[in-house]
Parts: structure tokens; sequence; C-alpha cells
């Protein structure tokens, strides 16, 4: 008797201690033994308990689970089994057919879905792309992706925006599923990113108003960021380059070289049922143009509170102190490094942010979000004019409600609604303005057999100061699988961008030049049509897919800074009156054609990834000789009046063609690539540009146009070495050729840029 009762204890033992949690560790390959990272190990027994691989294929976890599921986008799932799981021991994933096409993006539809069942063309950036280009600032690598360019910070999606002064955009940047952008200007916050926790990146080309608001006219950048597995992870990268001296010797205005250097430190740790992520970043970039220079401190702290698997809370604070020096226009095409007048403007800024969020899912899976920011800016801005105040001052409010209920399997509803409140009170925008924005907005997406559709509706009402107007907006689309890879898409979708209070209300002068306020704008409304097709292939080497999209965009109303006599005042002290100012330009119209590939090859053992694509497109003005304004002396300004070349009725500061293409190679501890960028030369800009009265003021802006005749090519270079699993030493060339290109008028792009950059995970 006293034998069983010593077996009945020794199984109820057992039972306890296989039910206890045990730290799980190891590497996650692939077949031909390379690390693969952003790898996804999850505990099947519970939805919050992850871990992602860093960029040594490392994961960590504490479970009490029998099985793990391993899991990414480019190879076959697999369940681990961890009784008997030695750790320290690898893991081995194989290739599949058409995975890249399964991996999940939210997309515009503010849900997960497979990449292959979208509506609308998207385009997934891979974090190691992000990493292994040592990106400063998340437009960098935005500036990668094929049909997208970024021009002063300035997001311009297959030519849907030009060059706006710094003020309003068409495309949004959504972080952690918040708009990032400033209220008073709309300006991207680039420098709010912290690049080293960037878990996924997804540019959707197209309008995406329905479900973002304005501002996603044109399309938008989504990013997520990073929460902790069970094992701390500390992420430690420094750096530092120069800038070589320019190719034509003329632009070089110091005997020195400039140098870029910075630390970037992400911490990533897990207490009990608190996560936090803490982040710390300085650069120091003394730029390659005289008194152009960035230095910057960023500090975050991300706090989450799980309070089951299905409920948490918490808040994301972000504080950022700048003080960084700019110019917008040269001195002259030989002096292109130096400020017109010798002007440059210092501004000290501090940007606070605070994110309280709140997200609950039922048992039946009805999901409830709820996301909001306190932002607060204060640019403090030294010209070197007394006379002139450019400091700034704005505090924006967001609140978002967003619920997810799911009515069969394959049938949910997206609905929500939307309050943002923006206070500016400043010198640059003429004093105090309010502006807020009130949406609701639903979508229904369903899920039958091999058809995807959606459809949506958002009603949104906008008000600046005692003007207010309302509109709404839809959209709708379809993804039909043709066959086992291939993916054929159609959408329609609406978008509408009011104006931003700096549009309306700056009043400022750059040099000689001034720039006027103009209170009458009206709103854009616009559309975009789509026919896409999407296509995997596989050998047994090759595997990846295609993407081949036509498109077209109409805008009404679409809002251009233009060049004119606003001013009564013709004196010399007051440049003649002569100056810029946000108008309504008239209808337009963008079609064209997008194809884009994302694949991977074993050669030689090791492995190559390729990502890239080409952008062709033609941008018109409508009605050429719509008069859209009359300048202070009653002459009648139209598109053909305005511009600098008027053939064809092509549209400003747009490159017709675009090529972009990133290659890697990573054998065991090596990893080099290559990356290329073509634009066009610009056919048409500012007739002012090029006049002759402008260039007294401002040379040689024709003879930069005329520098790349046929465009140019950008060619950046890197290689990388693993020194052990937790230390990566690489080199980065940014500009091998030290190619000099004019991006916009009056202002020659950056020269070769070398840098040496060290990163440990822990």
């Amino acid at each position: 008797m006293k034998q069983w009762y010593i077996l009945i204890v020794a199984v109820l033992f057992s039972g306890i201690a296989e039910a206890q949690l045990r730290p799980i560790s190891g590497f996650v390959i692939n077949e031909s033994k390379q690390p693969i990272s952003d790898a996804v190990v999850k505990d099947l027994d519970s939805t919050e308990n992850i871990a992602v691989t860093d960029s040594f294929g490392r994961f960590s976890l504490i479970t009490s689970s029998k099985q793990l599921e391993i899991s990414h986008i480019s190879y076959k799932k697999r369940v681990l089994i961890t009784t008997g799981f030695v750790n320290g021991s690898r893991v081995t994933l194989n290739d599949a057919y058409g995975t890249m096409l399964d991996q999940t993006v939210i997309g515009s539809d503010k849900v997960g879905r497979a990449l292959k069942n979208q509506i609308v063309s998207i385009e997934a950036v891979s974090p190691s792309l992000i990493v292994d280009k040592n990106t400063v600032t998340a437009d960098e690598i935005v500036n990668q992706v094929p049909g997208v360019v970024v021009t002063d910070g300035q997001i311009n999606i297959r030519n849907g925006a030009g060059w706006s002064y710094g003020a309003g955009t068409r495309a949004l940047l959504v972080v952690d599923g918040i708009p990032l952008i400033s209220g008073d200007a709309g300006q991207v916050q680039w420098n709010f990113i912290t690049t080293d926790n960037i878990r996924n990146m997804e540019v959707v080309k197209g309008a995406s108003s329905v479900l973002y608001g304005s501002s996603a006219l044109n399309g938008m950048i989504n990013i997520r960021s990073s929460w902790p597995g069970q094992k701390a992870l500390t992420k430690v990268t420094l750096y530092t380059g120069q800038y070589s001296n320019a190719s034509r010797k003329t632009l070089n205005w110091t005997g020195n070289n400039q140098n870029s250097n910075g630390v970037r430190v992400t911490d990533l740790r897990r207490s009990g049922k608190h996560d936090f992520v803490t982040t710390f970043e300085y650069i120091d970039d003394q730029g390659y143009r005289f008194g152009d220079f960035d230095e910057r401190v960023h500090a975050g702290l991300d706090y989450r509170y799980r309070v089951k698997d299905n409920f948490n809370f918490g808040v994301r604070t972000h504080l950022l102190s700048t003080n960084n020096g700019s110019f917008l226009l040269w001195k002259s095409y030989d002096s292109a490094y130096n400020a017109l007048d010798d002007q440059t403007t210092i501004t000290n800024g501090l940007k606070f942010r605070v994110d309280p969020f709140m997200s609950y899912k039922t048992k039946k899976g009805w999901q409830h979000n709820i996301k909001t920011r306190f932002l607060s800016i204060d640019n403090q801005v030294d010209n070197g004019d007394t006379a002139i105040n450019q400091s700034n001052k704005s505090t924006m409010l967001y609140a978002d409600y967003q619920s997810t209920y799911p009515i069969k399997n394959d049938i949910d509803i997206v609905y929500g609604a939307t309050v943002i409140s923006t206070v500016t009170n400043s010198p640059l925008f003429t004093g105090t303005q309010k502006a807020s924005n009130q949406a609701l907005y639903g979508q229904l997406n369903h899920k039958w057999n091999k058809l995807t559709y959606s459809v949506g509706l958002r009603y949104e009402n906008y008000s600046l100061n005692d003007y207010s107007e309302s509109k709404p907006v839809f959209r709708a689309g379809m993804n039909y699988g043709l066959a086992k890879a291939t993916y054929l898409r159609a959408s329609y979708g609406q978008g509408y961008r009011f104006p931003t209070i700096g549009e309306s209300y700056i009043k400022t002068t750059v040099g000689a030049i001034s720039v006027y306020p103009n209170s009458n704008l009206k709103s854009e409304t616009g559309d975009n049509i789509e026919i896409g097709i999407k296509q995997g292939f596989k050998t047994k080497k090759i595997k990846g897919y295609m993407d081949v999209a036509l498109f077209q965009m109409s805008y009404e109303n679409m809002m251009e800074f233009t060049f004119g006599q606003w001013s009564s005042d013709v004196s010399a002290g007051n440049g003649y009156g002569l100056g810029f100012k946000s108008l309504n330009t008239g209808p337009t119209k963008i079609t064209g054609l997008d194809l884009s590939v994302v694949g991977q090859m074993r050669v030689l053992k090791g492995n190559v990834r390729v990502f890239g694509g080409y952008t062709s497109s033609l941008p018109v003005a409508e009605n050429t000789g719509y008069v859209f304004a009359n300048d202070s002396v009653g002459n009648a300004l139209t598109y053909t009046s305005t511009s600098s070349d008027a053939t064809n009725g092509v549209l400003k500061y747009r490159s017709l063609r675009t090529f972009k293409m990133d290659v890697s190679y990573r054998i065991k501890r090596i990893n080099v690539g290559i990356s290329w960028r073509y634009q066009s030369q610009v056919q048409n800009i500012d007739k002012a540009f090029v006049d002759p009265l402008f260039a007294f003021f401002v040379p040689g802006v024709q003879t930069g146009l005329n520098l790349n005749p046929k465009g140019y090519w950008v060619t950046d270079l890197r290689m990388s070495y693993r020194l052990s699993y937790r230390l990566k030493l690489s080199v980065i060339v940014n500009n091998y050729g030290n190619v000099e290109y004019m991006e916009r008028p009056a202002d020659i792009g950056a020269p070769r840029l070398v840098t040496f950059q060290l990163k440990s995970s822990i």
C-alpha cells in the first residue's frame, strides 16, 4: 500500500512540475544555417506570451506550454515541442511557397490581414533593411520604397504630391495606430520614431481617408513598434560617419570634413504583467551645408499593463529636444552649400507627446481600442533678423475609438470615431489659430471563398477658427484569388484633405523671398482607382512575388504654393511684393503604372534578398487655362502662366519615372548590400525660379535643372560582419559615386557619407 502512495505522489508532483514556468531559449535558422531575424515565437497557450528573434536569430521566453509556434513571413510555420528541448539549440525553418504573400499587414483596414488579400497596393519593408542601412530617421528608408519620394521630410506617393515648402502632407504617417503629424502645419514628425524599435513598416499606396482621415489622401506609412517578450533585450547602436568633399570644388565651403555621429539604446523588458520599452537617442550631425546641422536628444518610455490576455492598457511618453540649423534656398549654383544672403535659421525645439491607450477583446472576439495623444511643440527660431519672428508653439489633442466586431468567421465590421483639436499661438501663423476635426467611420470586410471585399464610409467635420465644413468619403474594393499564388484586386477610394493652419496663415520671409497667408483656401478632394495583380513565384532556389498595378488619381482644388506679386507694397525692401502663397490650383489627374518585386534566392550557400520596383506616371493639370487667382496688380494666374515648362500639362515638382532596388547577400557571418535609386529629371517647377527677376535674387536654378537631363542615379553600399551572436560591425556608404543632384529648386543633395556602425544585442 505504501508503494501506491509513493507512486500517486510522484505522478502528482510530475504534473505540478510540468505545469511550472520554465525558460526556453534558442536560435532560429534557415536551411542554409543562417540566422532568421524577426521570426515570431508564440506560446500557444497565451496570445500575449511571444518573443521576436533578434538580428542573430536568438529568442527567449518563459512558458509552461508544451508547444511553441515559430513563424516568419518567408518560411513555413513550425511547432516546437518544448519537452526535451535543450536551451541554446537551433530551430530550422523551411522555405514555403507563397508565404511572403501570407504575411499579416495592417494596411488601410486597421485590421491585420494577409498581404495577398489586400484590396490596395501595399509595400512591406523588412525591419532588417532598416537596421542594415543605419537608418537614422524613418524617412530615409521610406525613400527606398518603390513609387515613393521623400523631399524635405514630405511624402510623395506615385506623384500624388509635389513640393510644398514644408506645410501640409497628402500622405499620412501612422505610428502604433496614431497619426504622427503636427497639428499646426501638418508636418510629419520623423524624429519621434526610434528606428531600432520598428517591428513592421508598411506603405499603403492610394487614398486611405475613410479609416484614417484627412492627410491620408495620397496614402499612408504605417509603423508598429515592438513590445518585450519574456526575456529582457537591450539593443545598443553606436555609429560615426564623415561626409566627403563634393565632386565640384566650388561647393566645398570648409576645409574640414563634417561628421555625423550618434548612439541609440533600446531596452525591452517585462516584469510580471508589466511591459517596459525604454529608448534613448542622441544624434550629432554637423551636416554638409554651411549652417545646416542637426543635434537632438530623444528619450521615450512606453508602458503596458497586461491585465489579461484580452485586456491591456498603458501609455507611451516621448520627449524630443532639438537644436538644428537650416536654410531653404542656396546662394547660387556655384555656392549651393551656402545660404541665400548667408542667412541660416537656428531652431531650438522642445516636443513632448503622451499617448494613453487601452485594448480589450471579448471572448467572442469583439475588439475595442482607445488611442489618445497630447502633443506639444515649441520651436524657438532665430533667423538672424529680429524683425521677423518665426517661432511657433502648438498643442494638439487626439482621441480615437475603434471597434472590430466579428459578425461571422469571415465577416467583420470596423467602426469608430475620431476627435482632434489644435491650438497654436505663433507669430509665424499670425497669432492664435484654432482647428478641430470630428469624424465617424465604418467599414464592412467580408471574405467569401476566394473573394475578399470591403466597403467603407467616413463622415468628417472640420473647423478652422470660425469656418466649418463637413464631407463624406467612400471606398470599396475587392480581391480575388485567381490561382494558388495569383491575386487580382480592384479598388476605388475617395480622399479629403482640409487646409492646415500653416497653409492658411503662414506669414514669413526667407531671405529676399516672402511667404503670404491665404485664409480662403478650400479643402482638397480626390479619388483613387486601381487595378492590380500580385503573383507569387517559387523554384528550387528562388521565391517571392511580383506586383503590377495601374492607377489613376484625380484631385479637385489641389493646394500648391504659387509665386506671384501678393503685396501692394512693391518697394525693394519688401522684395517688390513678390512671394509665394498657397492656392487651390484646380483639377488634376495622375495616371500610371507601378511595378514592384520582392524575393530571395540561394546562391553559393548564401541567401540573396531583393526589394524594389519601377513607377511611371503622368501627372497633369486638366485645365491649363483655368484662372485660379489674381495677384495684387490684377494679373491672372493659370497653370500655363506659372509653370517653367507647360509642355503636356505636367504638374510641378514631379519626376515622371522612378526606380528603386535593394539587393543584399548574406552568407555565414557576412552580409553585403547595394541600393539604387533613380529619378528622372523634374520637367516643371514654378516659373518664378527661372524668371530673370527671381534669378537675380536666387541665381542658378535653371542650371541646376539641367544638371541631370536624363535623371540621376544614387548608389548606396553596405557590408556587415557578425563578430559574435551579440555583436555586429557594419560599414555603410551612402551616395557611393558622390553624385551631384538637385532634389528640389535651389538645393543640392548630400555628397558621399561613410559610416561605421557597431551594434550589440544583449
